[in-house]
């Protein structure tokens, strides 16, 4: 991923036990504020296997496993939170129940749901289980075409022959090839936060923001973006032609979306900038700024803190 995957495991023959609170503690210090706690008396294990989404600033990707866990999420732990987030959680294999906004969901193999941390929530898992989660800040998914002010579901159990459960294979899978080809899994996490957006959106109910076609044909300018988007000389014509449309049409299909066509390349370029710094401690910032597609170092640190809140040495450092 955009950074080297880390697992970490416990096992404790008595859930008041040390280890049992250093687990609890790395929880909180993995996803957020929360209250881990034992089911019963018998004994505790976990793992956990995390790292960051690439190019997606504060989005990680884990995958989680154990047994005789209660995660409770209560009003001081909300209160504590200094982010809010959305976390969508894909059961692999065990049963999972969460309970939260008055609504609980007993998740099956193959379920997705989404949690709200703005609100109390409630997990408990059954003796032996795996999830794949994905979290996301609030503030990053708003940012998605669409889901300004959309009303997020949660404790909604998502099926994964449904439209929206592709979504949730399609993360299952990327966490089983980030395994083994964590390079390849890097590759394919490209585009996790639209398709995420895309499932949030599937699963409100909500209407498309565009016509299937405006849809299409705004995806084939992403994808021409993203293998472009590090040439500083790109200009608005080059991609209108590369992508049969006019400059009218260009700019019209990013309209309404939360983005400008500009905003969206910019972000590309930092997307690009970030997975530079998180694999590489020796490159300037320089190298890192014109290999990424912007037109000089000055504005490189102007636009990489506007989008991500630090500086590039500040974000490397805290990669490495």
């Amino acid at each position: 991923m955009a950074n080297e995957p880390t697992t970490l495991e416990f096992s404790a023959p008595s859930p008041r036990s040390a280890e049992f609170e250093q687990w609890a503690a790395l929880m909180e210090q993995t996803y957020f504020p929360l209250t881990l706690a034992p089911i019963t008396e018998a004994p505790t294990f976990g793992r956990v296997t995390s790292g960051m989404l690439p190019g997606a600033p504060d989005c990680s990707f884990t995958a989680l496993a154990g047994g005789n866990q209660e995660f409770r999420r209560t009003k001081a732990d909300v209160a504590r939170a200094s982010e809010e987030y959305l976390l969508a959680s894909i059961q692999v294999s065990g049963q999972a129940r969460l309970t939260q906004d008055g609504r609980s969901v007993l998740l099956q193999p193959g379920d997705m749901t989404f949690t709200d941390t703005s609100m109390p929530s409630l997990w408990n898992d059954s003796m032996a289980y795996e999830q794949v989660l994905v979290r996301v800040p609030m503030r990053v998914l708003r940012e998605q075409p669409g889901l300004g002010r959309i009303r997020i579901p949660t404790a909604t159990a998502i099926a994964p022959e449904s439209p929206a459960g592709v979504v949730a294979n399609y993360f299952r899978d990327l966490a089983r090839i980030r395994e083994s080809s964590p390079d390849q899994a890097d590759i394919l996490a490209g585009s996790a936060l639209d398709l995420l957006g895309s499932a949030v959106l599937l699963a409100s109910g909500a209407e498309p923001v565009d016509t299937p076609a405006d849809a299409l044909s705004r995806e084939h300018v992403l994808v021409y973006l993203r293998k472009r988007c590090t040439d500083p000389e790109l200009t608005v014509d080059e991609i209108a032609g590369a992508c049969h449309i006019s400059r009218r049409t260009l700019f019209r299909l990013f309209d309404g979306s939360g983005d400008t066509l500009n905003t969206t390349l910019r972000r590309l370029r930092v997307r690009h900038a970030l997975k530079m710094l998180a694999r590489n401690n020796t490159q300037s910032p320089a190298i890192v700024a014109f290999a990424s597609g912007f037109a000089s170092e000055r504005q490189f640190y102007r636009v990489f803190r506007q989008e991500t809140g630090m500086t590039p040495r500040a974000y490397r450092q805290a990669q490495h």
